[in-house]
């Protein structure tokens, strides 16, 4: 098993050595915009869309204003955002070509990098839908055929919607967004349905600052992973030839103004998590919680793992009060490592290979993967299971051209596990090992928790005289009981905007129970995925979580 090797992919940026900090980079990239930097308070580089109350006859959404405020909320540390519109607000006219840079400020193409987040859907001639907040010009929808972005200001577009940006069941970037395109440098989206979460814009920008070697689209994909693993984010870089559409989308990561070609698109996804290991789908005898060991993040516990993980950084591995986290860089094509202030660890050692070999299948990569825990010592402290297989993909194409999909990298996720029960918060608990198609451990996310005490919560409510349940856990007789119960308030609060969904199904594969991880604590829940039906061929997926 290799641990470490050259990077062999596009050329990425080098990194220097030393230490930074997390939480403190400007993503736009030097030199002014083609126009003043400032005019008045707007300074072209960002806008904004989001929605979450949608005309008669589409389901509300709970949670996108957060999503765009994560996003919105880094920024504004740099630059004063153009605009940002909100549900109503938000109408047809943004998108389309006539006003779509409107007085030089607003509009989907009047700033460089531009982030809608709503309901979005595709249809089989892979044309995107929109809804908009209200009606404009007599629609109340945006479409890609209505958009003609890039021609002026826009150069990233971020559409964190469902099915926004297709690579499967004949669908693909160039197809839907070709005509689209007149100027843009990347574009990011979604393969699949999408999680309604407050935290992809948070994540985005999360991820991007663990070090010189994560790229948007590295952070993009990243962030999906860590809110849900059954969904499929994407990207997808534009160049003059096949090297630079591939070099922009593997590692841009400033936001840079120059207008490539769009003669080549290359995109990569994650595709949706595939389960190798029974889940826990009973209820437990007893009601326990974790009290987990605070994070280690003394100078001395830095230094031990920069050690152990071969990073050979001459700066003091110190965590600066108050600060997301550090950085250390071994310089040239050596290992960086990442410590985030919850104290997960990221050890990144190589890019994956860029030749033409495919990542390992899942039975493979789990033995690099337990070799790789072992020879690091990484389950010395906690149990962990084979629990997950992600695989990474690229593709290409022009359009005389279709290189065809490759298996770049396939990730192990390593569930912690504390006395049989698993750990089912996404990101936490776990051990995450990516190897390439030459067998190289290419990196490490190592996001497990000490437990420090296991207690007993079974007789924490005392009984109710009436006789009644006193607990969602003594109400119920199975995990399908329990979670009917997230069920019914989430019909509720979406019946609430005056459409009652009419049907809602149950994502296969995504019942468990396990300690859902925060702030230090695991409490136990049970938890699963539902699809529902927002109308208008719109779709959205809730994650149901209860506390037993």
């Amino acid at each position: 098993m290799a641990l470490l090797k050259p990077d062999t992919a596009t050329a990425a940026e080098t990194a220097t050595a030393g230490l930074s900090v997390i939480g403190a980079a400007n993503p736009f990239a030097p030199g002014k915009a083609t126009r003043e930097e400032t005019k008045g308070v707007k300074q072209d580089m960002y806008g904004f869309c989001s929605i979450e109350d949608f005309p008669a006859g589409i389901s509300d959404l709970g949670a996108t204003h957060e999503d765009a405020l994560g996003f919105h909320d880094y920024v504004k540390q740099f630059n004063t955002p153009n605009f940002w519109y909100k549900d109503g607000n938000v109408q047809a006219w943004i998108y389309g070509e006539t006003y779509d840079n409107w007085q030089d400020d607003y509009g989907f193409d009047a700033a460089r990098v531009v982030y809608h987040s709503g309901h979005g859907d595709m249809d089989g001639n892979g044309v995107f839908w929109i809804p908009m907040g209200a009606t404009w010009g007599g629609t109340a929808w945006a479409s890609s055929n209505d958009m003609r972005l890039g021609n002026e200001m826009a150069r990233y577009v971020f559409f964190s919607t469902c099915l926004s940006l297709r690579v499967h069941a004949g669908h693909s970037p160039i197809r839907t967004w070709y005509n689209s395109n007149l100027g843009l440098r990347m574009l990011f989206g979604f393969e699949t349905i999408s999680i309604d979460s407050p935290n992809y814009g948070k994540f985005f920008f999360q991820e991007w600052n663990k070090g010189a070697d994560h790229s948007f689209s590295d952070a993009w994909l990243d962030a999906s992973w860590r809110i849900y693993t059954k969904q499929a984010p994407s990207a997808v870089g534009f160049g003059a030839t096949q090297a630079e559409a591939q070099d922009r989308c593997f590692n841009e990561r400033a936001f840079f103004d120059g207008r490539p070609s769009k003669a080549w698109w290359w995109w990569r996804w994650y595709d949706a998590a595939k389960q190798i290991s029974a889940p826990l789908e009973t209820l437990p005898d007893a009601v326990t919680s974790v009290r987990f060991l605070a994070p280690d993040l003394s100078t001395d516990r830095l230094s031990q793992l920069a050690q152990q993980f071969g990073v050979s950084s001459e700066e003091r591995a110190e965590m600066p009060a108050g600060s997301q986290g550090i950085v250390l860089r071994s310089g040239g094509d050596g290992p960086t490592l990442s410590v985030t202030a919850d104290g997960t660890r990221e050890i990144r050692f190589a890019r994956p290979d860029g030749g033409g070999r495919d990542a390992p299948d899942a039975e493979e990569a789990v033995r690099l993967a337990q070799q790789a825990v072992e020879s690091f010592g990484l389950a010395e402290n906690v149990d962990l299971i084979a629990d997950k297989v992600r695989h990474a993909y690229n593709a290409g194409a022009s359009r005389e051209e279709t290189v065809d999909p490759r298996r770049q990298e396939t990730t192990v996720v390593l569930t912690q596990v504390i006395d049989g029960v698993p750990v089912v918060t996404p990101g936490v608990g776990e051990v995450r090992v990516s190897v390439d198609g030459t067998g190289t451990v290419t990196r490490i996310v190592d996001a497990s928790r000490r437990v420090e005490d296991v207690l007993d919560r079974s007789a924490s409510v005392p009984p109710d005289p009436s006789g009644s349940a006193s607990s969602a856990r003594s109400s119920a007789s199975s995990v399908d009981e329990v979670l009917d119960q997230q069920q019914q308030r989430l019909l509720r609060r979406l019946s609430a905007s005056g459409r009652v969904p009419t049907n809602v199904t149950v994502v296969p594969e995504t019942t468990e129970v396990g300690y859902s991880l925060q702030n230090g604590d695991g409490t136990l829940v049970a938890r699963r995925t539902v699809e529902v039906d927002c109308g208008e061929g719109l779709r959205k997926q809730y994650v149901l979580e209860q506390p037993l």
